[in-house]
Formats: structure tokens, C-alpha cells, sequence
């Protein structure tokens, strides 16, 4: 059977929900079985956790700071306390489990922020060092800026090339990095672009959008979903075994 993917989506002031389809789409391009994850209460979350083969966090709002135990930045953008609750307990379950992970803008930060790590609020008000747009006026499949892998990486293992040009569409980043993460990628400004477990099967981080790319034929982007969904499929035989 295939396996199933959860993937979360925003959450609107009216209560209903907003996910691109490209990211199902490319699910099911990899040979997964896509599902929307509504807000759920926290007493739910692990039979969620459980049945599901592999979680991806989208992209979307702020994330509040308080996770990170810093006031509100004035640069700080809306956020979304109910959706923040529970992608944060999903994700804690999901490292406890070992399920595989993607973490597209958003998800990154999610994901580093429950390692312990912190953000900049708005990298253009509060780094010091230069940095150039990282929030593109373009069409989302535009490559605005480069992107330089770690060698040693998995990331650079499954991707194969070590500078290429990626889309933005972030204010915020990685500041600290979180306990167990690895920095598999940077831009020239030196703003974190994608991280990796230390300690886990298949936990990834990325600043930019693979999924916009693996749907138009992106072969180093198709084969990193084909890689999480292998990985989901081995976690759901081990599960079996």
C-alpha cells in the first residue's frame, strides 16, 4: 500500500483552511497518498501521528515568538496561535517517532524552532550583516537566488550538485540553530537555506520550495520527494514487521 503523507495547511481568519495544490500534487507524483491535517486537539495527536507515514509543514505565517522565548519584533508579520500549537506538537511526535519529515519556508522554521533552536523575526531589520530580497516578485517557479550545499551533507548526497539557484519567499530564517541540526545549505548573505538531522532517518528542513520545482520535472527536486517517500514506506514496513 502506499504510504500516507500528512501534510498541514494555513489557517484563515474566517476558519478555513488554504493549501496550494502542488504540494498533494507532488505527493502523489512520488507515489504517496496525500491528506490534509486540519487543526486537531492535542489529545488526537498521537493516533494522528500513528497513522500517518510521513508529515510535510508547509509554508504560511509567522511563527509567534514566544516558542523561542522573545517578544514580538515591530517587523513581526501575522501570526497563527492555534496552527503554531499543534505544528509544534506534530512535529515533537514526529521526531519522537522517527517518521519522515519535510519542512518547505515555514516548516523549516517550525522544525528548528521545537529542536530549540530561534529566528530572526525579519532578517532585513535584524541582521547586521547584508542581505539581499529573499521575499521574490515573481512567479514561484522563478529561481531569484543561489543557494551553496554542504558537501558532507545529505542534502548535497541526494541532490548532487553543490550551487544552484533557488525561489524565496521568506522574511524570516534561522537564527540559532536548533540541537541536532546540521546546516546543509546557505545563501551568499549566509541566511540558513536548508538543515538536517544528526539523529534521525529522514528530517529535512528547506528555506525554498522544492515541491514548486519537482512538479515542473526538477530531477534533484523529484528525487528528493521519491527519496521521503521510500522512507516513509520503509518506516510503514518496520511498523508491520
Amino acid at each position: 500500500m502506499k504510504p500516507i503523507i500528512g501534510i498541514t495547511a494555513e489557517v484563515k481568519d474566517d476558519k478555513s483552511y488554504y493549501l496550494s495544490s502542488v504540494y498533494s500534487d507532488t505527493v502523489l507524483q512520488a507515489g504517496g497518498v496525500p491528506l490534509l491535517i486540519p487543526l486537531i486537539p492535542d489529545k488526537d495527536m498521537n493516533q494522528l501521528c500513528q497513522q500517518i507515514d510521513g508529515l510535510i509543514i508547509t509554508g504560511g505565517e509567522d511563527i509567534d515568538p514566544a516558542y523561542y522565548g522573545e517578544l514580538p519584533h515591530p517587523a513581526l508579520k501575522r501570526i497563527t496561535p492555534q496552527l503554531d500549537e499543534m505544528e509544534f506538537a506534530l512535529v515533537q511526535k514526529i521526531l519522537e517517532l522517527d517518521k519522515p519529515y519535510i519542512g518547505t519556508c515555514r516548516g523549516l522554521h517550525m522544525l528548528n524552532v521545537v529542536m530549540g533552536g530561534s529566528l530572526h523575526q525579519s532578517i532585513h531589520d535584524q541582521r547586521e550583516e547584508y542581505s539581499f530580497l529573499h521575499r521574490q516578485n515573481a512567479i514561484r517557479t522563478h529561481r531569484s537566488h543561489p543557494v551553496k550545499l554542504d558537501k558532507k551533507s545529505k542534502v548535497f548526497q541526494m541532490f548532487q550538485e553543490e550551487e544552484f539557484k533557488v525561489n524565496s519567499f521568506h522574511h524570516q530564517g534561522v537564527n540559532r540553530v536548533g540541537e541536532g541540526l546540521k546546516v546543509a545549505a546557505t545563501a551568499p548573505d549566509g541566511i540558513v537555506e536548508a538543515v538536517e538531522s544528526e539523529n534521525h532517518t529522514f528530517i529535512y528542513g528547506f528555506q525554498w520550495h522544492p515541491e514548486e520545482f519537482a512538479l515542473i520535472g526538477d530531477e534533484p527536486s523529484k528525487k528528493l520527494f521519491a527519496k521521503f517517500i521510500e522512507a516513509a514506506i520503509e518506516r510503514k514496513n518496520k511498523e508491520r514487521a
